[in-house]
């Protein structure tokens, strides 16, 4: 079987990034798969020659794709793959195809919260995603939904039947499968001056809830005896303005090592984003053996099972108390993440990739 797959999206640095690297390296171990990876970038082409030597790339920007692809809905993705059995599009463009076409969702923000996206600059992503998906729902034979909870968004966003859904999760990229030594947690810990903390994660986006985090850890630290500095780790984004308080760190964007080593230092990891896709944040924390802290809304229930402490992220007080209980039950809490941790993983998630293929080809 030939599959053509879009892997333009691999270069950004996002879960989106990390998902099209590790999907494509794990089906390449797939007996009887021969893969055809189209590329497109201007600026961004050389990075893609790298990661993908034997891609057909193309200097095309990504407006003028969508352009053609989302919007006129002109010439069929095999004028640049060569003939193929499937095309498993991107999560940026839907090109027509005389074959059968996979495409997978990860999240329905730019749909579901339109406005908080608009509010960010980021106007065109919502144009993008909603002709993207206008076309992925009428043409595509499956889509991929990385959670039961984003495959019900889809379905209540555009009524597609669940017959043409499949529900395949994501699993932890590989450039976080890191083990930090203690020298190197005992490095970053006094490069941020830090001795006891907490960390969340995450591109400060209003949804990622930083600022209820904040003002939840301001508020009850020394009713919950939490510790004394809570770490904000991520690169800047459009939320709105955090407390003005010495107890709050915000680092910015961090290296993968160095996040890695923060992560494995602190007493816990809290992420009360109020919608997620998946969470592959969780997937971190549970590779650094730390207690953790989520929201009880959207895929993360799905997604953390019995190995994270659940709290209403609208509730100041609910995160506190969940900050508390996930420290005092941290033995517990590390034994379920490492072994939820276990249950995801790229081979199989590229065996179940392989089979909707073939699915869609019979």
């Amino acid at each position: 079987m030939r599959v053509g797959i879009d892997v333009s999206q691999a270069v950004y640095g996002t879960g989106v990034s990390d998902y099209t690297l590790n999907l494509v390296e794990s089906l390449g171990h797939i007996s009887g798969l021969d893969l055809s990876l189209f590329a497109s970038g201007l600026r961004r082409g050389r990075t893609l020659r790298r990661l993908f030597p034997h891609s057909r790339l193309y200097p095309f920007p990504p407006t003028a794709l969508h352009y053609l692809w989302n919007i006129l809905h002109l010439v069929n993705v095999e004028h640049f793959t060569g003939p193929i059995d499937v095309f498993h599009a991107s999560d940026w463009t839907q090109p027509p195809s005389s074959r059968p076409t996979v495409t997978t969702v990860h999240d329905l923000s730019p749909v579901l919260l339109p406005g908080e996206m608009r509010s960010g600059g980021y106007r065109d992503i919502v144009a993008v995603q909603t002709a993207r998906l206008h076309w992925a729902v009428k043409e595509c034979a499956k889509i991929i939904c990385v959670s039961r909870s984003t495959a019900a968004d889809l379905q209540s966003v555009s009524h597609v039947p669940a017959s043409r859904l499949a529900v395949i999760p994501e699993a932890l990229p590989s450039r976080f499968d890191l083990d930090p030594p203690p020298e190197q947690v005992a490095t970053v810990k006094k490069k941020y001056h830090l001795t006891d903390y907490l960390i969340s994660v995450g591109t400060a986006h209003p949804r990622k809830n930083f600022l209820r985090l904040a003002q939840s850890f301001i508020k009850f630290r020394s009713l919950y005896r939490l510790p004394d500095r809570l770490v904000l780790a991520g690169a800047s984004g459009w939320g709105p303005r955090l407390p003005r308080d010495p107890a709050l760190v915000t680092p910015g964007y961090l290296p993968d090592p160095e996040l890695a080593a923060l992560v494995k230092g602190a007493a816990a990891f809290v992420f009360p984003s109020l919608y997620e896709g998946f969470g592959l944040p969780l997937l971190l924390a549970w590779r650094q053996q730390v207690p953790t802290v989520t929201s009880n809304v959207s895929s993360l229930p799905e997604v953390a099972g019995k190995a994270a402490v659940l709290v209403n992220p609208l509730d100041e007080e609910a995160i506190a108390q969940g900050i508390s209980q996930a420290i005092k039950s941290r033995a517990r809490l590390v034994a379920a993440g490492t072994a939820r941790l276990s249950e995801f993983s790229w081979p199989d998630i590229a065996d179940k990739t392989y089979s909707v293929y073939k699915s869609v080809c019979l």
